[in-house]
């Protein structure tokens, strides 16, 4: 068996409801309004058995003018529109603006039913046919049929034609993810609430998790249970109308629009890029209405700079007229000129990209009534600010739809900072996945760099990161020449300003590796700092090689008397902060030690070790008393060596005296 979804279409009072129900049996005006007023205001859907396994879900969608948003929102996951027209008014303003959504929905067949032969001659009838061919000729595959749903005349060839547009459809189209546009929510009782609509991909298992996406975000849920126009299924494949029973969720959490899917990824938005087709003039700032699955949101349209040209589709078969088999006139194909616009939503809607929309104006009233125009979403969440070209670039290349191109354009557009793996998302028609294998192969190929764990960034990019994080490095060592080198966060936080922590944690990684062809100098970590490979024997000139050398001298001439960090001061006159990393340079030179709050001249420190030593090695102990006889110091620099001499493991203190390490 296999599942179809058709529609109709056509103005108000042409006939597509009666004809309805003489196709299936199914009165699908449910309302009491409805009933009274004699117009469909609603969606109605009715199951159709054409035989030979061919199961169709029939949406029947309401032709007035002021009820065109449900029209558009029963075209979703049409494969094959049946176009209705009444024999005795032809082609009307709904007839051609539903004939607008549909195509912008991306539907290429149509069956045209010209309802009320019964009120007409065959002559008028035709003429009815010829105007609604003509209207779809190059834009449908379709052919027409003459009948009448109040005395049955031609209801079976409508049903045959019908029979031959679905047979020449392709298998349903794969896809990783389920997804049901909700247009109807209610609650059952004993069951809790259900949700209808299309499902328009994938499938969908009872008890299976799933998210029911919108407004309020993606909230957890589950399938409870299934139907397929009222019969129960255990599982339900695309297309097909379908009814889900919805566990953990109250009626108040579901609303017409929301999205039922098993993508975690899917998410309201209020700012998409598009690819705009039709020929309305387009101003910055103009006010229209967007139409997304059976969602709709007023929206601020902002041209994208000027139209582009790109390839055409393949064009459908020629109408071929009904009753005159003549040869139909197809044009040749030519490049189709498409606009890229920013649409800002007045509120937010689930938006995927590769997603149809329609675009109308309030007050629009043109050859396809208020419809605008309509295409495909390129990016359901682009970034805010990018520079204009290489959101173009970017744009062109996901209208192009080719993995590889899109990769780079997104790569590229995303610098300084990486493309985060988890900014792929649902975001654009070509699937997250296809683009994340891509990637692999172009980090393979070096045109770009994978960050691990993380995202991309572009080769070039990395390369100038590298580049600054040495530049960065040996500034703070003409800045700072006392200092080991810049501290390591402090180089993080500063890359990381432009490109992101994770950016900036690679360029570190590969300044430090310093892979073939790179031409900068190497970065040594040590500890907390970063500094370069040739920054430790530098000598220090200037006047910080003047304050260091006079810092050592007094060093030098105090000896095992020590100096403390204002002596420093007080003889290079420089800033405490100076005089800190002289202090270090000098300890960390082997050229001072430092104890206590005291820095004594490591040379005679060392004299002073051997002589405890010596003493040692002769007696059994040392007392204070041994020590200050030993140095011939007082008992302040006394204690603090003491306790050095400990540190360095030449002492161990017993009591007040020392015995000899080890």
């Amino acid at each position: 068996m296999r599942r179809f979804v058709l529609g109709t279409a056509g103005h108000v009072d042409h006939g597509k409801t009666t004809l309805v129900r003489a196709l299936t049996g199914v009165d699908t005006d449910r309302l009491p309004e409805e009933k009274k007023r004699g117009i469909t205001i609603e969606l109605g859907f009715a199951p159709w058995s054409l035989g030979d396994g061919l199961e169709v879900s029939l949406i029947d969608v309401p032709g007035h003018r002021r009820f065109v948003h449900a029209m558009i929102a029963g075209a979703i996951g049409m494969e094959v529109v049946l176009l209705v027209v009444a024999a005795d008014e032809g082609v009307m303003p709904q007839t051609r603006e539903h004939v607008a959504a549909c195509e912008l929905l991306g539907i290429k067949r149509a069956v045209v039913a010209v309802t009320k032969l019964d009120r007409v001659g065959a002559e008028l009838a035709s003429l009815a046919a010829d105007e609604a061919m003509e209207l779809l000729s190059g834009r449908f595959e379709a052919e027409a049929v003459a009948c009448s749903a109040r005395t049955g005349e031609g209801i079976e060839a409508v049903r045959e034609a019908v029979r031959r547009a679905l047979l020449k459809l392709g298998p349903p189209r794969p896809s990783g993810r389920a997804r049901l546009c909700v247009d109807r929510v209610f609650s059952v009782k004993g069951a809790g609430t259900v949700v209808t609509g299309t499902l328009v991909e994938g499938k969908i298992a009872a008890s299976a998790p799933l998210f029911l996406a919108g407004s309020a975000g993606a909230l957890a849920t589950a399938a409870r249970g299934l139907h397929v126009h009222d019969r129960a299924v255990t599982i339900a494949e695309a297309p097909t109308r379908l009814a889900v029973n919805l566990a953990g969720l109250a009626l108040e959490d579901v609303h017409r629009g929301d999205v039922l899917t098993d993508d975690a990824s899917a998410k309201a938005t209020r700012v998409i890029d598009v690819a705009l087709r039709g020929n309305a003039v387009i101003r910055r700032g103009m006010a229209a209405s967007v139409h997304v699955g059976t969602a709709r949101s007023p929206a601020r349209v902002s041209p994208l700079g000027e139209p582009v040209e790109v390839e055409p589709a393949p064009a459908p078969a020629p109408a071929t007229p009904p009753r005159a088999p003549k040869k139909a006139f197809a044009p040749p194909p030519v490049a189709e000129t498409i606009r890229f616009v920013r649409l800002r939503l007045g509120e937010p809607i689930v938006v995927l990209g590769g997603d149809r929309f329609v675009l109308r104006g309030s007050d629009i009233d043109g050859p396809s009534g208020a419809v605008i125009g309509g295409g495909i979403v390129l990016d359901a969440d682009p970034p805010l600010r990018r520079p204009r070209e290489k959101r173009r670039a970017a744009l062109l290349a996901l209208s192009a739809g080719d993995p590889a191109s899109v990769m780079r354009a997104l790569v590229d557009e995303a610098a300084p900072r990486p493309l985060g793996r988890d900014a792929l998302g649902s975001r654009f028609p070509v699937a997250a996945e296809a683009l994340r294998k891509i990637a692999e192969s172009l980090s393979h190929k070096g045109e770009i760099v994978a960050i691990k764990g993380h995202g991309w960034l572009t080769a070039a990019r990395l390369t100038d990161l590298v580049a600054t994080a040495r530049r960065l490095v040996a500034e703070h060592h003409k800045k700072a020449p006392l200092d080991r080198g810049i501290p390591l966060e402090t180089l993080r936080q500063k890359l990381a300003a432009t490109s992101g922590a994770e950016a900036a944690e690679e360029a570190i990684r590969v300044a430090v590796g310093k892979p073939p062809g790179l031409k900068t100098e190497a970065i040594e970590i040590d500890g907390d700092v970063a500094r370069l490979a040739s920054f430790g024997g530098a000598p220090v000139v200037g006047a910080a090689g003047d304050a260091l050398d006079a810092a050592a001298r007094l060093l030098r001439d105090a000896a095992l008397r020590g100096v403390s960090e204002f002596a420093v001061k007080e003889a290079t006159r420089v800033a405490p902060r100076e005089v800190k990393a002289i202090l270090a340079k000098l300890t960390r030179d082997n050229l001072a030690v430092h104890t206590g709050e005291l820095w004594f001249w490591r040379a005679s420190f060392d004299d002073l070790r051997l002589r405890v030593l010596a003493h040692l090695a002769d007696a059994p102990r040392l007392t204070i008393a041994d020590f200050k006889a030993i140095s011939g110091l007082g008992r302040k620099q006394a204690i603090v060596l003491l306790e050095q001499l400990d540190r360095e493991g030449v002492t161990r203190r017993d009591g007040d005296d020392r015995l000899r390490a080890g």
